[in-house]
């Protein structure tokens, strides 16, 4: 084994590879000719193959880390406890509005329409007294209504919250 390096050596020295090429005829001058610039083809695509392989593997990384980790929003009906509490304070802050609880709906009402302002108040001041709370009006009626009432809304609120997001989402 130890001779084999030094008949490597012997084998392609240029003097070698000299006496190999002049023994060639033209036409296997031309095989081998095709062969090597083949396979130095190949050799060149697989290295820009490998190249732009790394490249978007690298792009991917860096796509990866600039995406934010956005946290999870959690939505929860408010109970009834919680539209039992938010419906004293607005019976107590706008007595001439009729507030009742149906399910876990606020309902804001009124038959007489010189109370408009008073009820469209009440309405946008439901946020602000209870600002834990996301509202959305589920019904809004205003003049002939289906019910009794000449103005009628009904609110319902969810208590939003954030949660961390899941480390392992992204992976």
């Amino acid at each position: 084994m130890s001779g084999t390096p030094k008949f490597s050596l012997k084998l392609f020295s240029p003097r070698m590879v000299a006496k190999a090429i002049q023994t060639f005829d033209r036409a296997t001058t031309i095989v081998v000719s095709v062969c090597w610039g083949v396979a130095a083809f190949v050799m060149a695509a697989a290295v820009y193959t490998l190249m732009l392989s790394i490249s978007v593997r690298h792009d991917a990384d860096n796509a990866l880390v600039a995406e934010p980790a956005l946290p999870k929003v959690a939505h929860q009906p408010m109970d009834i406890r919680g539209a039992q509490k938010v419906f004293d304070r607005m019976q107590h802050r706008f007595s001439d509005i009729n507030f009742s609880v149906r399910g876990k709906d606020l309902v804001v009402a009124t038959t007489d329409g010189t109370k408009f302002h008073q009820w469209l108040m009440a309405l946008s001041y439901v946020d602000t007294i209870s600002p834990e709370f996301h509202w959305s009006i589920s019904e809004l009626c205003v003049g002939k209504c289906a019910n009794v009432e000449l103005m009628h809304a009904a609110l319902t609120g969810d208590h939003v919250s954030f949660e961390a997001p899941d480390a392992n989402a992204r992976n």
